[in-house]
């Protein structure tokens, strides 16, 4: 009874700190950690998800609960200026890095092992011939072309630099 009593009231002073940011409860966040924020990780033939601590504070922005009743940033239209000046090599590097576009995890993307299911598969993306501008507009916010859109308003939220969308637009339209 005593074990209960104690984990009911580390829950408490988990949450707590959440609600009063005006979070929902299920938001992966822990004011203890040193970013707030968690990220799950598959524990391999386990069947858990383990809970680390997120390299950045993502508090700021709203999460896909339906308990997150917190403003979002208006959609933003971007405008690509100047040459494209982008790198495919560090385009690949942002689309995979937990910490930057991630774009594995709703994506297909050619040569890795952890293919998205959620957004379009990018196989074969040249093939499609989008304008560069389209690109960026639709990585720096798809809100822009589609309200109801998962995908993060990157370059709304300040989640990735205009060199890094630039780097990432390369990136997708060098995929054969």
């Amino acid at each position: 009874m005593r074990s209960i009593s104690i984990l009911a009231g580390l829950a408490v002073a988990l949450v707590l700190p959440v609600w009063a940011q005006g979070l929902p409860r299920d938001a992966a966040v822990n004011a203890a950690a040193p970013n707030k924020t968690l990220e799950p990780r598959v524990v391999t033939n386990s069947g858990r998800l383990e809970w680390l601590p997120h390299a950045h504070n993502l508090t700021p922005w709203p999460t896909l609960s339906h308990e997150d009743r917190r403003p979002a940033p208006k959609p933003r239209k971007a405008r690509l200026a100047g040459p494209l000046d982008g790198d495919a090599g560090r385009g690949r590097d942002i689309a995979v890095r937990p910490d930057k576009g991630y774009c594995i995890v709703c994506h297909q993307i050619p040569g890795e092992e952890w293919p998205g299911t959620v957004g379009l598969d990018l196989r074969g993306f040249k093939q499609r011939q989008y304008a560069d501008a389209a690109v960026y507009q639709q990585i720096f916010d798809a809100r822009v072309n589609n309200a109801q859109t998962v995908m993060p308003p990157f370059g709304t939220n300040n989640i990735l630099s205009e060199q890094e969308i630039r780097d990432l637009v390369v990136f997708l339209q060098s995929l054969e």
